[in-house]
């Protein structure tokens, strides 16, 4: 589908609006919005006020500019209400994460990017390593290990839409090369799981599995996070292992 399939514009630029909000930009103001999306100030101010009206949006007196309002969180609530594996997912998830004193994350694809949806945080862990929750956040997938990983179950039509993006180059780690990510991908589409070398945040490495249903259907990915000095190639080897037989586990019990 192009733009002009597209039946209601202004519907659109309203939908197009929220989607400027990010953990990264969770205010902005009317120019913000008018430059990353291209409209006029006016046409932004039109919208705006809309979604303020509605309630989804409010201003911060103290700089004139906008935030989400916790309305968007009823529609957070009934996807996740929708969703049959929630529960399995994160009780598998925390169990590991207090047994192995690492980071896990359990993430969905959403386009060419991943969509963390839940994060479970050991009770002790390495305080050089950031600590910060980032459900509903987004990464791309060519550079995740939960991206890549599950990118490996998918076919190479599949994968370079994927690719099919501009990219950044996060560290000096990141792949960005289309045929180098494909030759990761396929790698990890033969051992079973996929590698974050240092390639979306610097100093991080990252140990990801695909996540199916009992009916085969790609559901998400799960991984393991940590800090690179104290993350070497056996811990990789381990650690994957316990993905594995934990992917299982959750396809089982689904």
């Amino acid at each position: 589908m192009n733009q002009d399939d597209i039946k209601v514009k202004s519907l659109y630029k309203t939908l197009k609006v929220l989607e400027c909000f990010t953990s990264k930009t969770p205010e902005l103001g009317i120019t913000e919005i008018g430059n990353a999306l291209g409209l006029y100030k006016s046409n932004v101010h039109n919208l705006i006020s809309t979604l303020e009206f509605a309630g989804y949006v409010e201003k911060n007196p103290l700089n004139s500019k906008y935030h989400l309002t916790n309305k968007m969180l009823e529609f957070s609530y009934v996807v996740t209400s929708q969703l049959n594996y929630q529960d399995v997912v994160y009780q598998v998830l925390k169990r590991l994460t207090d047994e192995l004193g690492e980071m896990m994350y359990f993430g969905v694809p959403h386009g060419t990017h991943v969509l963390y949806m839940f994060n479970a945080y050991p009770q002790t862990y390495d305080h050089n390593y950031p600590i910060r929750s980032i459900m509903g956040e987004k990464a791309p997938m060519y550079c995740t290990s939960l991206g890549k990983a599950m990118m490996s179950t998918m076919s190479e039509v599949e994968i370079r839409a994927c690719l099919d993006i501009e990219k950044e180059k996060f560290t000096p780690f990141t792949l960005i090369d289309d045929d180098e990510i494909m030759k990761e991908i396929m790698i990890s589409k033969e051992r079973g799981y996929a590698l974050d070398n240092v390639e979306h945040e610097p100093d991080v490495r990252c140990v990801g599995v695909p996540i199916f249903g009992r009916s085969q259907n790609l559901i998400g990915a799960l991984s393991i996070s940590g800090a690179s000095h104290n993350f070497d190639d056996e811990k990789v080897h381990r650690y994957a292992s316990i993905l594995i037989d934990a992917a299982y586990e959750i396809k089982r019990r689904l």
